[in-house]
């Protein structure tokens, strides 16, 4: 059963687009914002007002400046894309048009890096997490209302957006469960009751553009009609599911599992090139919450042992294999090489988001909601960011922060996490707002 895009057209007035949002959408898209702006309007120098705001917090907070650390660029983002005032952030995602997408318990907002409001796309229910892929497209995770059979279902969809960047945007496909998922083909197709306690909790892009897709739920029993909803997903740009990954254990904790996943990610990120390396590799964040219920304190629950897991795509006569990345578990057994690992034991209480920086940084970031922190791993592994130059000490120096508050570098329940250009974004769920921050060694 497929669902036609039938909203969100062009011509739709419920996209909500400021005046000047045309001019801001196409000016990122042909790379010119920061000439209109001015690199030392939108991030600030040593010598701006901006700047001086940044390091009179860490004079009057101290401990918050230290040789290696980041530090917190003001003002945080507060304004959603309709100039009013985001409610409840999920996700912050900054694109490959250089565009920064959040989604909240309204829909999907557009602000330009500076965090002004461009546009605003009012999604019923709200969505939870938000990616581009290279051709500029846009997924949205969220939920929708179908009336089928007499009665009301409410599903978990990705919604999937095109234009834009260019001012013109359409909702051109919407990938519904359990309608789009082809396991389900010659089985149970219509929809079950557990079906609408399945949640879509993120996407990740691959190279040619096809997109993997997180999906938790109830049902884990591989020897079921249906497969194991806690899986990942893979869908052609098409809109096509071509496969769930089976070799993901969806009731076991291994090296190679899918307990409630709650994001996934590729190595495919912003900023764009030419071509990316043609692979498959991907990583998961793993809840110890099944549908997503968290208790009042989300620190109570019972962490998983490797709540965050690396998986690597072997290409082999057979065919592709996914096999655990046991390099980043290896090199925990080397207390030299860092203070702090990706594959500790027990090192997340409730992961929500994940981001990688492809910029040559190579960094690995998680949100954790249960202990309301913000992890920085390298590529490795190993928790920690490159030392600064002139350092007698080659290991990572550790960087992650975070705890439960609204000061400025606290968050409460954080749900997301984006990347561009040495900045890194947050959605501090709680505290109604997008933080950004950025290393005090990458001011020059």
């Amino acid at each position: 059963m497929k669902h036609a895009a039938t909203d969100g057209l062009p011509d739709d007035p419920s996209i909500i687009m400021t005046r000047n949002s045309f001019f801001f959408l196409v000016a990122a898209l042909l790379g010119l914002t920061v000439v209109v702006a001015g690199c030392d309007d939108l991030f600030g120098s040593k010598s701006d007002a901006t700047t001086e705001e940044i390091f009179e917090a860490g004079r009057s907070e101290p401990g918050l400046i230290a040789e290696v650390e980041y530090v917190p660029l003001f003002p945080f983002f507060t304004q959603a894309g309709d100039g009013g005032a985001l409610e409840a952030p999920t996700d912050v995602y900054a694109g490959y048009d250089e565009l920064i997408y959040v989604t909240d318990a309204r829909g999907l907002h557009v602000l330009d890096r500076s965090g002004r409001a461009a546009a605003f796309f009012p999604i019923p229910g709200g969505a939870t997490s938000v990616t581009q892929d290279r051709r500029l497209h846009l997924y949205v995770t969220a939920r929708r209302d179908t009336m089928l059979n007499g009665r009301l279902w409410n599903l978990p969809v990705v919604l999937h957006y095109a234009g834009v960047s260019t001012g013109a945007p359409s909702l051109v496909d919407i990938l519904w469960h359990p309608f789009d998922d082809d396991s389900r083909k010659f089985n149970r197709p219509d929809p079950i009751d557990t079906d609408e306690e399945v949640a879509f909790t993120g996407v990740g892009v691959l190279p040619n553009n096809n997109i993997y897709v997180a999906r938790r739920g109830p049902v884990n029993d591989r020897t079921s009609v249906i497969l194991p909803h806690n899986t990942i997903l893979e869908f052609t740009t098409e809109g096509i599911n071509t496969q769930a990954i089976v070799a993901l254990n969806p009731t076991r904790e291994s090296l190679r599992s899918a307990i409630n996943p709650a994001d996934v990610i590729t190595f495919v990120q912003p900023p764009q090139r030419d071509a990316f390396p043609d692979e498959k590799h991907f990583v998961i964040a793993q809840s110890p919450y099944a549908n997503g219920q968290t208790p009042a304190n989300p620190g109570e629950g019972t962490p998983l042992r490797f709540s965050v897991l690396s998986i690597r795509a072997v290409v082999t006569p057979d065919g592709i294999e996914y096999r655990p990345d046991t390099e980043k578990l290896q090199v925990t057994d080397n207390p030299d090489r860092g203070d702090g690992f990706l594959y500790d034991e027990f090192k997340f209480l409730n992961p929500t988001d994940l981001m990688f920086a492809a910029d040559g940084t190579n960094y690995l970031f998680v949100t954790d909601a249960g202990k309301d922190s913000l992890f920085v791993f390298t590529s490795q592994g190993v928790e920690g960011v490159a030392p600064p130059p002139g350092s007698r000490s080659t290991k990572p120096v550790v960087v992650s922060f975070g705890g439960t508050g609204d000061g400025a570098r606290q968050f409460r329940n954080p749900q997301g996490v984006g990347y561009f250009e040495r900045i890194v974004y947050v959605a501090d769920t709680g505290n109604n707002r997008i933080s950004r921050f950025r290393l005090n060694t990458d001011f020059e």
